[in-house]
């Protein structure tokens, strides 16, 4: 009858590399033991700081517009200057470390008024065909970084069923806490969105093709 040996080692840490080591092992052995748990505990925490800088770096948080947010609609006739509001509209951006990633702003039509003339409403919405398209809509597809906090906003702008591409540019303003504000503007041509421009009182008062859009939007998480 064979009867095996059953070894047994002590166990102890080595203070010197915080490990824990086995009494008794052949020298050769233990040193070898030692470095592949060395090498091991050095992987895991490279692996931890690559999955914490990962995480840290690639952050994307959501912000929306806030109330105190405007869009403004200026243009021109041959008789007077005209300006409408956008009452009503909705937006959120994703952003990641701080620049703009994707978004959408969404206007509704039959929200955009002047405030003084309602047959000045009444032609805005003509053109703006409010029966068939009730919204405006902007969809950011990218973004680029320009000179003293400006942001060059690039994604497409429907109007009235027509999609355009766009690019905006947007500038850093003085924000409260825990908020983000921009503002900017841009000129385009109703033509372009096959609008026609409206006339009134017998075609005696015709307004100009191109319009001028200013935003001021503020956002919060």
């Amino acid at each position: 009858m064979v009867t095996q040996k059953s070894y047994m080692w002590p166990i102890f840490r080595d203070p010197k590399y915080g490990l824990y080591r086995c009494g008794g092992l052949d020298p050769f052995i233990e040193n070898h033991v030692m470095l592949i748990g060395i090498m091991q505990q050095r992987f895991v925490c490279v692996l931890i700081a690559l999955a914490f800088i990962s995480t840290s770096s690639n952050a994307q948080t959501t912000w929306t517009v806030q109330e105190g947010s405007s869009i403004v609609i200026d243009g021109k006739s041959n008789k007077s200057d005209w300006s409408v509001t956008a009452n009503e509209f909705t937006g959120s951006f994703i952003f990641e470390d701080d620049v703009p990633q994707s978004g959408d702003l969404v206007v509704a039509v039959r929200e955009i008024k002047s405030g003084r003339s309602l047959i000045m409403d009444r032609l805005m919405h003509g053109a703006f065909q409010v029966d068939d398209y009730e919204e405006i809509a902007f969809s950011l597809g990218a973004a680029e970084e320009g000179e003293e906090g400006a942001w060059l906003l690039s994604g497409n702008l429907t109007m009235t069923g027509t999609t355009k591409p766009v690019t905006v540019q947007l500038s850093s303003a003085d924000a409260a806490e825990g908020q983000k504000r921009f503002n900017g503007t841009y000129e385009l041509k109703m033509s372009d969105y096959e609008m026609k421009a409206p006339t009134a009182m017998f075609g005696s008062l015709i307004t100009k093709d191109d319009v001028m859009i200013t935003f001021d939007l503020t956002l919060g998480e």
